[in-house]
């Protein structure tokens, strides 16, 4: 398995660009977020790899992050769904709005995605919904809530140890929390929105 390649970036196409490591061209097939978070060719790069091997292929994938990579390897576990599919899904949509479609089992965000119908949307909904912690997928720029996961983690166990699911309680646990609560703090705040 290749888990990154840092290099130098010679070159950028539509959904790939080349990685001059040490001599050698990777070729590696990206998504939008990493091809906008790309440097200007010549510079130095790190990308997060997934090696897929089949009989009559070997392609890599990039990935911005630790986050998306995950993401996208959850995502190749759904029967149906290949390496290309998941490329397409985390492209078309912000990894929050992917996140937040399974977590609320709402197919529309999925099916819009260009190659990916309202039935493959279904049932990558079906076979994620309890394997996704939304709290794995937060990049530090995204969130005020990053340093407070212990927190918002504690609080959700609690509320599903309450009789919540898990994809409420964690739901409800981010929107509730403020950036310096107590898990007790976020508990109390989410029971008191669900009396409301």
């Amino acid at each position: 398995m290749i888990g990154f390649i840092k290099g130098i970036l010679k070159e950028k196409d539509f959904n790939n660009i080349t990685v001059d490591c040490n001599g050698v061209g990777f070729q590696i097939f990206v998504t939008n977020s990493c091809m906008a978070n790309l440097p200007d060719i010549d510079n130095e790069v790190q990308i997060y790899t997934y090696l897929h091997v089949r009989e009559d292929e070997m392609s890599l994938y990039g990935f911005v992050s630790p986050e998306e990579k995950r993401l996208f390897l959850q995502l190749i576990t759904v029967s149906g769904v290949g390496s290309k599919t998941a490329i397409q899904i985390l492209s078309a949509e912000r990894m929050s709005a992917i996140i937040n479609s399974i977590i609320n089992e709402d197919s529309t965000v999925i099916a819009s995605c260009k190659g990916i119908g309202k039935k493959v949307a279904e049932k990558i909904i079906v076979e994620l919904k309890d394997k996704i912690r939304p709290l794995d997928y937060i990049l530090p720029n995204e969130s005020i809530f990053a340093q407070n996961n212990e927190n918002i983690e504690e609080a959700v166990i609690v509320l599903t140890s309450l009789g919540m699911s898990k994809t409420q309680a964690s739901k409800l646990a981010r929107e509730v929390a403020s950036e310096n609560d107590t898990a007790e703090q976020i508990v109390a705040k989410a029971l008191h929105n669900m009396g409301e």
